[in-house]
């Protein structure tokens, strides 16, 4: 591949996935995914290890603001890391021996299904956003085994599918009492550890490509930091609902194997 050429993919795949993930609040793996495999024609386990490295990666710097924010809470993220860590751990591990083909269907499948959640929650929200809660406004909340076994599993999807694993996480926190800006917080934070875990694991077993990983996550993260500031002055829930349906149709198209 021409050098021009794979200088723009690299910056295409980091720009809109990483913008499109903080002003839309959707993780941009659905896309990037899809996006490493068509254009720089990796492998979906290749593409699996380098979106799980770039997760780690490009989510500190949101981490840092939720903590200042006090959007963490620390029992909880002990807990959920542990089990997701897990969790992943043994996901990533079957994924590498299910035939390229089955886990294309799997990454299909999952993204049809969170398409569909991501188009209804939307319109059924329209950017209605619940108050503000810091950890310091709340006096416990759930920590315990109920906590670890759900991340356990989630974490086990996350590793099938080569998430960052926040599409899972948040629901799980939210169902359990978590305030939502606390949800968000903690399960964004546990991504970073988790996340790496995974990629690490993949890493192990040649499936890395370090290259990617440095230049898709630095176009990423500075995509990732103009879509948040982009969110102050604009309202973004009807382009959240059609991000759904796009992440459901790439899904389809995986799925069949058109990419």
């Amino acid at each position: 591949m021409e050098p021009a050429l794979l200088a723009l993919w690299i910056v295409l795949i980091g720009a809109v996935t990483g913008f499109l993930a903080t002003w839309l609040g959707v993780g941009g793996c659905f896309l990037r995914i899809p996006l490493m495999m068509l254009l720089l024609g990796l492998s979906i386990k290749e593409a699996y290890a380098v979106n799980m490295a770039v997760i780690a990666l490009a989510t500190i710097p949101g981490v840092i603001a939720h903590y200042r924010m006090k959007h963490v809470y620390k029992k909880g993220l002990i807990t959920a890391a542990i089990g997701a860590g897990a969790g992943v751990v043994l996901g990533t591990q079957i994924a590498m021996y299910v035939p390229g083909a089955t886990l294309k269907a799997i990454f299909g499948v999952a993204c049809i299904g969170i398409g569909v959640y991501t188009t209804y929650s939307s319109i059924k929200k329209k950017g209605k956003m619940p108050p503000r809660v810091t950890v310091e406004q709340v006096k416990d909340l759930e920590h315990g085994l109920k906590l670890g076994v759900l991340m356990f599993l989630a974490g086990i999807a996350t590793g099938l599918c080569g998430f960052g694993g926040g599409i899972y996480y948040v629901p799980i926190l939210s169902a359990l009492g978590y305030p939502m800006h606390i949800a968000i917080g903690t399960s964004s934070t546990q991504m970073i550890p988790v996340a790496s875990i995974g990629a690490a694991n993949l890493t192990l077993h040649g499936f890395q490509n370090w290259f990617y990983v440095l230049t898709i996550g630095l176009v990423t993260t500075i995509s990732s930091w103009l879509g948040a500031r982009t969110t102050r002055w604009m309202k973004a829930w009807i382009l959240r609902a059609v991000f759904g349906v796009l992440i459901g149709f790439v899904g389809f198209c995986v799925a069949l194997r058109l990419i």
